[in-house]
């Protein structure tokens, strides 16, 4: 069929039934070329739907014959699809058959692979067995012939005759050969060893089944004798079989030809052979002979003393052959502790240590050379340098520092002789695991005491070390306590190590004593016969260090003197019997402040540069050696108690500062609040935590700084060494302190030159009955003040009362600034993130802190009561009746437009306190304390107000008064007290006003509540006669009861109490306005 509308291609990709269509369709609704003929009438609506019936019509056709193509070519394509099917399936069938095919002979082919590796395997075990045997066989063939070569040379020494000199034929004698002799002979000592090892034990086994058979026999004998004494008749008594003492044997020599005989030839051929090596050694190392050394220290290995014949290099080293002691040391007493002194002290020790580091990097590159084990020779070579050479060279530097820094006969900082410390023992024992077990023990770690016995110095029996004087005392950290000074002539005296003592004795004892007893409870009571002047020791855990701060810091002089008597006057904690006995003197067997400083600070600087001598050996050594290890242990001895030196430091320093009258009931003795004081408190302890963090061991780090900062109970002397048990003490004494003195001015000084308010002059006496002369005359009005004089005055009292007090709060305020720098800067970057000693330290601050602040918000208290009450006094002594009830005769413009003496006394204190307040206080303090002052004064004027009676001219003049003082406190910039002072200048009102505008002013400007006004209304002159619309001003504000506290007939009687400030609360004034306890 020819298809001329269906094209089988168009059915293919991009297919689109529209497209096919409308190609179908164009041919009659668009055809492309006009049919031949007229063209078909179009143009009514019958002509036009005759037109398109047409094409529908042949539309329809040529859809018939596009459908019966489309079944056509549909049929055909089925047809060609139904082959390619068939095809398919035989060509499928076809290679499933050759895929099974191959599947088949790929597993014969894997089977027969798996037979061949197995087969293989199997081979080449057998092979492996085979080698391995063989080599057995060949290692066993090897041993045998060795043996048999072994053999034969310890048969030729079991033959060689007792001092034959003749040489062992076969053997090596000479020198070139040592070598192999020496090979020779260790072969042949380890196999006399076995043999004598299977001897010892064939002997034992022996002896073991001849003492079985012994015993069976002695069993029967018994047996037997028992059966026939049962027999015998008589009661005869058995026999008794009689035993002798056999003589003592001598051991015979072995015999020639036996094997000990040999062995015992072996070991003195080894002896000479040993001799041979070592004297062909030393003239190697004379002659500097490498390569003979080299030799040597080999043949030596062979022998296994390779050990020994280091050991003697070691020791001929030069650096070995002089003594510590030819070394020039500084002997003389310490003048000071700086640098300078420092740095000449430990010249010698860093001129030992340069040549110690030379040595060490000469020889790590020689020994490589010369021995075999070049890592055990180096760690002999360092071990022996830091042993011998640093720790002697250490006790030398230290010995006369720490001689003359630690006391004979107190403990380290609790200034107790050490018989009260033995029954403090008895009661309070530490933990030995405790973190702080060595302070509480002997009052911070004093090391103990020993007898002259105990000295680890070997002094002669000749000792000026007499019995009465304890040798003890806190070492130091093992810098070591001396019972006393021995003579010049004993001065060179033997170290510890040469003795071989690995610490001194009183640094052993101590050690002893804190871990020699379990941990008790502490009794409820002391013992009798203690005595009550010694201050109790009370337990305190946790972080409660600081807590009864005050109270700790308050005890009385009389205790301080019998602590003093009990103590001896010696010790750290302890306070002397006078100013000349301060702790940089040792006349009373005291330690020395200087002494024990630059022993702290030797020791510091002692452990750097022995730190930069490990680095150095480190980097000469490759790191082969532990050398860190090597310092922990030289120093061990010398920190073995620390920090209790740091505490005994700063406990002695704090005394030497604070003393002698740091108790005294009297203010004036007592040591003044300085900033330098606190700072040098702060100093040294940051100087003690930057040696602390240096000197312990990491984990000991956080717990031995919150030891010098925050303290540790309990604590039995009176001047702890942690910085938060001295300074907030030293703050509030020093601040109470300078209150108290001007407190005291009121008693004891003058009270014209203490006061600003002039006293009345004394009255004067009555004449004598029957005088009839002239009267006496009248005491002179007092002149009138003047601003300047005011002025005078003002500054005067302030600065000799006000301004001391002021000045102590800010220089607490600026010292609590350098305690929380000192805090942030110094002491936490110490902790090392330790979260409980961080938060210990926190608590510690902040309850000196606010021990510091409460005192200091007391003292300011009572300084703002002392400036209210003299204000009131001035007011009290200089306001008279008649400067508010003028006559009128007496009225003068001028004189009603000055205000009074005493309004310029009081004005002139506002312009002094201001000034120095807003020097020495700033920010919410200075706020704080002005209006303070301000609302106390604000409730004195209105309080003064009310016990006068005012006439127009005098209410003029009271106004005059209440404006210069709002003015004068306007300068402190108080807005609220700006406005409660225009309320009383307010009030002036009511006084100055006529009776007709009283209504109005109370009730519209004033919102006064009329019971509150008529205390004010009464003070008018004409309260009792002034009518306002015919009603009297009793009638119009209130009853005719007379006010509380108000004066009936309106008669001024002088001041009464001053009503409560209704101000806030100040707190305690610090550097820059920062509040004490923020």
């Amino acid at each position: 069929m020819q298809l001329s509308l269906i094209d089988p291609e168009a059915f293919k990709d991009g297919f689109n039934l529209g497209e096919f269509l409308s190609g179908i369709a164009n041919g009659v609704l668009d055809p492309k070329t006009q049919p031949a003929g007229p063209k078909p009438d179009s143009s009514t609506a019958a002509a036009a739907a005759r037109v398109s019936l047409d094409k529908s019509r042949a539309l329809l056709e040529l859809f018939d014959k596009a459908e019966s193509e489309a079944l056509y070519a549909h049929g055909e394509i089925s047809k060609s699809v139904s082959v390619l099917q068939n095809t398919l399936v035989a060509d499928q069938a076809k290679h499933q058959k050759a895929l099974s095919s191959c599947n088949r002979h790929s597993d014969k082919a894997r089977e027969a692979f798996r037979q061949v590796e197995a087969h293989s395997n199997r081979v080449g075990q057998v092979s492996t067995r085979l080698g391995d045997r063989l080599q057995r066989a060949d290692s066993l063939r090897s041993r045998a012939l060795e043996l048999v070569r072994l053999v034969e040379y310890l048969a030729l020494f079991v033959q060689l005759p007792e001092g034959d000199s003749a040489f062992i034929e076969g053997l090596p004698w000479d020198d070139r050969k040592l070598a192999e002799a020496a090979s020779i002979v260790h072969k042949l000592r380890a196999l006399t060893s076995e043999v004598e090892s299977a001897g010892e034990r064939n002997r034992l086994a022996g002896a073991a089944a001849a003492a079985e058979d012994a015993a069976a026999r002695a069993a029967a004998t018994a047996a037997a004798t028992a059966t026939e004494s049962l027999r015998a008749s008589g009661g005869g008594a058995a026999p008794t079989t009689g035993t002798s003492t056999p003589a003592e044997r001598r051991e015979l020599a072995p015999a020639l030809g036996s094997l000990e005989y040999g062995i015992r030839r072996l070991g003195q051929y080894c002896v000479w052979l040993e001799n041979r090596v070592v004297n062909r050694f030393d003239q190697a190392v004379e002659d500097d002979n490498i390569r003979m050394m080299g030799e040597c220290a080999r043949i030596m290995a062979a022998f296994d003393r390779e050990k020994a014949i280091i050991q003697r290099y070691i020791s001929l080293l030069p650096v070995f052959q002089s003594s510590v002691d030819e070394m020039t040391w500084v002997r003389e007493p310490p003048v000071a502790a700086d640098d300078a002194v420092v740095s000449e002290r430990l010249r010698p020790l860093s001129r030992l240590y340069g040549t110690l580091g030379d040595t060490v990097a000469v020889e790590a590159g020689r020994m490589s050379s010369i021995f075999p084990n070049v890592r055990a020779a180096l760690q002999m070579l360092v071990a022996k340098a830091f042993e011998d050479r640093v720790l002697m060279a250490l006790e030398r530097l230290l010995e006369d520092t720490a001689e003359d820094a630690f006391s004979r006969s107190t403990s380290y900082s609790s200034g107790r002789p050490m018989d009260e410390l033995h029954d403090m023992d008895e009661q309070y024992d530490s933990d030995s695991s405790g973190r702080y077990g060595r302070h509480r023990r002997g009052g911070g770690g004093g090391g103990g005491n020993h007898s002259d016995d105990d000295d680890y110095y070997d002094s002669d029996a000749d000792d000026d070390t007499d019995g009465d004087d304890d040798g003890g005392g806190g070492g130091g950290g093992g810098g070591g306590v001396r019972g006393r000074r021995k003579p010049a002539a004993a001065s060179k005296r033997r170290s510890p190590r040469r003795d071989g003592a690995s610490v001194p004795a009183a640094v052993a004892a101590a050690a002893r004593s804190q871990t020699a007893q379990g941990k008790m409870p502490p009794p409820a009571a002391r013992p009798s016969g203690r005595g009550t002047s010694v201050p109790s020791v009370t337990i305190r855990t946790g972080h409660t260090s600081v807590m009864g701060l005050r109270m700790r810091h308050g005890r009385r002089a009389s205790a301080a003197a019998a602590l003093t008597a009990n103590n001896g006057g010696g010790g750290g904690g302890g306070r002397r019997a006078s100013s000349s006995g301060h702790s940089d003197g040792d006349s009373s067997g005291g330690p020395s402040v200087l002494a024990l400083h630059l022993y702290l600070r030797l020791l510091a600087a002692s452990y750097v540069r022995t730190g930069e001598l490990a680095e150095q050996v480190e980097a000469a050594t490759s790191g082969q050696v532990d050398v860190g290890g090597l310092v922990d242990s030289v120093f061990q001895q010398f920190l073995k108690l620390y920090p209790a030196p740091e505490l005994q430091w700063l406990d002695l320093m704090a005394e030497k500062d604070l003393a002698p009258n740091y108790d005294s009931a009297d203010p004036l003795f007592r040591p003044p609040l300085t900033l330098a004081t606190a700072e040098g408190l702060i100093r040294r302890n940051a100087e003690a935590v930057q040696r602390c963090a240096l000197l312990c061991p990491a984990a000991q780090v956080a717990a031995s700084v919150r030891l010098l900062y925050v303290g540790e109970a309990p604590y039995d002397g009176r001047m702890p060494g942690s910085l938060l048990e001295h300074l907030p003490g030293y703050l509030i004494r020093g601040v109470e302190r300078e209150m108290e003195l001007t407190l005291q001015l009121d008693g004891k000084g003058d009270p014209a030159a203490c006061n600003m308010f002039r006293l009345p002059p004394p009255p004067q006496p009555p004449p004598p009955p029957g005088y009839k002369g002239p009267p006496p005359p009248q005491p002179p009005p007092p002149q009138l003040m003047t601003r300047a004089a005011a002025a005078g005055a003002a500054q005067s009292y302030v600065s000799v009362r006000v301004a001391p007090v002021v000045r102590a709060v800010q220089c607490s305020g600026q010292a609590i600034k350098k305690l929380q720098e000192h805090h942030a800067k110094v002491v936490l970057p110490a902790l090392d993130s330790s979260a409980p000693e961080i938060s210990a330290c926190a608590a510690g601050l902040g309850m000196g802190l606010r021990a510091v602040e409460t005192a200091v918000l007391s003292v300011m208290q009572a300084l703002v009561d002392m400036i209210v009450i003299q204000a009131e006094k001035v007011l009290m002594y200089e306001q008279k009746r008649s400067e508010f009830l003028p006559p009128d005769s007496h009225l003068d413009a001028a004189l009603l437009d000055r205000p009074t003496d005493a309004c310029l006394l009081v004005c002139a204190l506002f312009e002094a306190l201001g000034k120095v307040a807003r020097e020495s206080l700033g920010g919410s303090n200075l706020a704080s304390f002005l209006l303070e002052v301000g609302m106390r004064m604000h409730a004195t004027f209105l309080n003064h107000m009310q016990q006068f009676v005012y006439n127009a001219a005098g209410a003029l003049r009271w106004r005059n008064d209440v404006n210069a003082y709002c003015e004068a406190l306007r300068l402190w910039g108080s807005p609220l007290l700006d406005s409660r002072m225009g309320a009383v200048g307010a009030l002036v009102g009511i006084l100055v006003v006529e009776p007709d505008q009283l209504l109005p002013l109370i009730n519209g400007t004033l919102r006064l509540d009329h019971r509150e006004a008529i205390k004010y209304v009464r003070l008018r002159q004409d309260f009792h006669i002034a009518r306002v619309q015919g009603r009297s001003l009793q009638q119009i504000f209130g009853s005719g009861d007379v006010v509380p506290g108000q004066p009936a007939a309106g008669l001024g009687t002088g001041p009464g109490p001053a009503s409560a400030a209704v101000g806030p609360r100040f707190r305690a004034a610090g550097g820059g306005g920062a509040p004490v306890g923020g």
